[in-house]
């Protein structure tokens, strides 16, 4: 019974240092391969982007014409705050396949609107975060001038949310501006008048009885007569003459 026992613990000593072998040499193997094959996802999907391919691995090998690198030479969490640390990339993911390709999963931040406040110009995203223009691509957004606090630039987001995410109003609206009394203003596309939105702070109502004002008149009416559209009433629409 001793006998086999200690044989029992030879053979399994012999069968973990081959195992351990078998793993140091396969691991040995897969960090000598040399690194040739990317699958790079962007998203949100779009046929423009902020990041593209070219930019990631600019970022990640300093463009290098030709990637010579072998996987035992890739830090991943490094690759991972390399993306992260760019302006227009919200997060990201790096992970290698068993079959030596380095996958890079990106998630871009989403301008909504651009802000002009003087001589300043920047982008403004889905979570109210300030992002700074491309120098190679322009997102087709809203425009809003003035200056906007934190606070107001929460609400903005949301007004913009609402305003492209309902198919009159996204073909309608297309900027926005706060004027001196802190009233904020709305331009739209069809008709030479300002739509005063007042207090930013309660504009879905106010946005749906424009909507409203829109479906009634708009077909009816020859919308250019009309200096403003106010939204600030309880209840009602004004629209004043010319």
């Amino acid at each position: 019974m001793k006998k086999k026992t200690i044989f029992f613990i030879l053979i399994l000593l012999i069968y973990i240092t081959l195992m351990m072998f078998f793993i140091f040499f396969s691991q040995k193997t897969h960090a000598n391969r040399s690194l040739t094959k990317f699958n790079i996802v962007i998203d949100p999907i779009s046929k423009d982007h902020f990041v593209n391919e070219e930019i990631i691995k600019d970022i990640l090998f300093h463009k290098t014409e030709k990637i010579e690198k072998k996987i035992g030479q890739l830090c991943i969490l490094e690759m991972e705050n390399k993306l992260n640390n760019y302006h227009f990339i919200k997060k990201s993911e790096v992970f290698l396949n068993v079959d030596g390709t380095l996958n890079i999963e990106i998630l871009q931040k989403e301008p909504i609107l651009r802000i002009k406040n003087g001589d300043r110009e920047y982008y403004l995203t889905k979570d109210a975060e300030d992002l700074e223009l491309s120098s190679f691509y322009s997102s087709n957004v809203i425009l809003a001038k003035g200056y906007f606090s934190k606070k107001e630039k929460k609400f903005l987001a949301n007004l913009v949310k609402f305003i492209v995410n309902d198919d009159l109003l996204k073909n309608q609206i297309i900027s926005i501006k706060k004027n001196n009394i802190n009233e904020f203003i709305l331009i739209p596309k069809i008709g030479n008048h300002n739509i005063i939105l007042g207090n930013i702070k309660d504009f879905k109502n106010k946005l749906n009885k424009l909507k409203a004002f829109y479906k009634q008149y708009l077909n009816k009416i020859d919308i250019n007569q009309y200096k403003s559209i106010d939204l600030q009433y309880k209840d009602q629409v004004v629209a004043k003459k010319r």
